[in-house]
């Protein structure tokens, strides 16, 4: 297995992801077209209203020198405008066509910062042409009024400049944004910030140079530089964050001083599991059927993926009932796995008890060193008053335990033989 694999993800051909991709920007480039037309119709108006507000002369000083450049200008400005128009149906093509191959957090975290960047565009537009490009207009008018000069402005120009100016600060928006949404989510953090780093960055930065005007190199270079480092200072936390831990996970270290997390998957079963208190320092995730529910199944993926869990014990379920390519998944994330089987030693006793669920979590080893699994074990049958422990390698069919018994698999020779010093009586049942 050389890549990640959802339970949901469909095998489709590659040419099939093709076709599907081609027809939703179609359907894109369709809408824009038309909101494109629609705006057209009343593009005028607004432009004349905006070139007011960015003339920076007591009386009108802009002109149109170039009419072609003009006209290429408004289309531009309608075609824009039609992007901002038609966002909540990009925003729901491209969700649709990425949602099967992303883990629920990378498809919340992908949601959130679509609305939130749609949100801020149509903010910093309205912003950019009502407030801060009028008063740059006005600034640097006034240097050409000390030097005596008259102002003459080209209205194709000052429209370019405006939107290359508003365009950049989208971008920047949008890349702090994805930064502070995956990073509060815990998909950024100092392990893979290079990785973020580059993808983030090399986007903005390319975005920004197919709006600008190659007749302002300067202007390319000083909306680079502010461009990348309010991004960086934006980011300075988010890149340097530990680790993320969730759940309850807390790093636990074994006797070589290896970090472990492990994860508790307390999964009901369809209600025939009972439910077992994890080990200090587990993680703890409730489920209803994780082996019948792709949705509980990418959940753990994600999770695994997250907080770098590297083993998940299962409660009740049976390792064997769950599909082939959800144990791959794990493992390809380097996660071991192994079940309680609570499910089948609910069965055990025909009084309401939970001494062999609590049996099999105090079993539990790797990281714990096999002393505080015998104290674990010791506790368990003190709690309740245990006097026959019954031991095998795997577990009997139709074997009924009374109050004072319990049953224990494949137990270590130093914990039979602890259970033994304590006057606890001990019968082997592999036969």
């Amino acid at each position: 297995m050389n890549d990640l694999h959802l339970p949901s993800d469909v095998k489709d051909s590659f040419q099939s992801h093709l076709d599907e991709l081609f027809r939703r920007i179609s359907t894109i480039v369709v809408l824009v077209v038309i909101l494109t037309g629609i705006w057209s119709l009343s593009i005028d108006q607004i432009l004349n209203h905006l070139l007011t507000k960015l003339d920076p002369c007591d009386g009108s000083c802009v002109n149109i020198f170039s009419p072609e450049e003009w006209a290429g200008t408004r289309w531009l400005s309608a075609g824009l405008l039609a992007i901002f128009t038609a966002g909540p149906f990009i925003i729901m093509q491209i969700y649709s066509f990425g949602k099967s191959g992303l883990l629920p957090s990378e498809r919340t975290a992908l949601v959130s910062w679509m609305f939130v960047i749609w949100i801020l565009s149509i903010m910093t537009l309205y912003y950019t042409s009502t407030s801060l490009l009028p008063n740059l207009y006005e600034y640097g008018h006034s240097f050409n009024e000390d030097t005596g000069l008259v102002g003459r402005y080209d209205a194709a120009e000052m429209l370019k400049i405006s939107i290359a100016i508003t365009w950049t600060l989208i971008l920047i928006l949008a890349a702090s944004s994805v930064i502070i949404i995956s990073g509060k989510m815990g998909l950024l953090w100092e392990g893979n910030s290079e990785w973020w780093r580059l993808r983030v960055h090399g986007m903005m930065l390319m975005l920004i140079w197919l709006i600008l005007p190659n007749s302002l190199p300067g202007l390319f270079v000083t909306l680079t530089v502010l461009a990348t480092g309010f991004v960086e200072l934006i980011g300075f936390k988010q890149f340097r964050k530990p680790m993320p831990i969730g759940y309850g996970l807390r790093d636990l270290l074994d006797n070589e001083g290896k970090e472990h997390r492990i994860l508790y998957a307390n999964c009901s079963c369809c209600g025939t599991s009972p439910s077992v208190e994890p080990l200090s320092g587990m993680g703890i995730m409730s489920f209803d059927s994780v082996c019948r529910s792709v949705s509980e199944q990418n959940s753990i993926i994600d999770s695994v993926n997250r907080f770098n869990v590297s083993k998940v014990v299962f409660s009740g379920c049976v390792i064997e009932s769950f599909p082939p390519e959800f144990l791959d998944n794990l493992r390809f994330l380097g996660c071991d796995y192994q079940t309680l089987s609570l499910a089948y030693l609910s069965n055990l006793h025909t009084i309401n008890s939970n001494v062999d669920g609590e049996m099999a979590m105090a079993l539990l080893t790797d990281p714990w060193s096999e002393n505080q699994m015998i104290e674990r074990c010791l506790n368990v049958l003190s709690k309740y008053k245990i006097t026959n422990v019954k031991y095998s390698d795997e577990l009997i069919f139709g074997l009924i335990l009374q109050p004072t018994e319990v049953w224990i698999q494949s137990p270590t020779l130093n914990l039979l033989d602890t259970i033994k010093k304590n006057g606890i009586s001990l019968t082997d049942i592999s036969n």
